[in-house]
């Protein structure tokens, strides 16, 4: 089993925010899950936003030894409003796969 799955993960990102059309605060939430294999609108899944940190958990990955959540820095209360966003989780996905693919390669980055 790989011991990377089972440790703690870091910090991701920062959490991002946007105001709808009434003034209100909505978070925006990955739309796929960290692991890159379910999206998050057709899948289960947790959003708990508490002590400056809102951790994003795959219900259908969290069955697996991997670590299955986002954890992402918060700099606002939990708003009411959460949406799923493609876009602007992207880079963070992307960057994961690369250091994924880099570390089966047997090469570090």
């Amino acid at each position: 089993m790989d011991r990377q799955l089972l440790e703690p993960s870091q910090m991701d990102g920062n959490l991002t925010y946007r105001y709808d059309s009434t003034g209100q605060l909505v978070a925006l939430l990955p739309a796929r899950c960290k692991l890159g294999r379910h999206t998050l609108g057709h899948s289960e899944f947790r959003a708990v936003v508490q002590d400056g940190e809102a951790r994003i958990s795959c219900l259908a990955c969290a069955t697996d030894s991997a670590d299955h959540f986002w954890r992402l820095t918060t700099t606002a209360p939990a708003p009411d409003r959460a949406e799923l966003s493609e876009e602007l989780y992207f880079e963070l996905v992307l960057r994961r796969f690369q250091s994924a693919l880099t570390s089966r390669d047997g090469r570090h980055a």
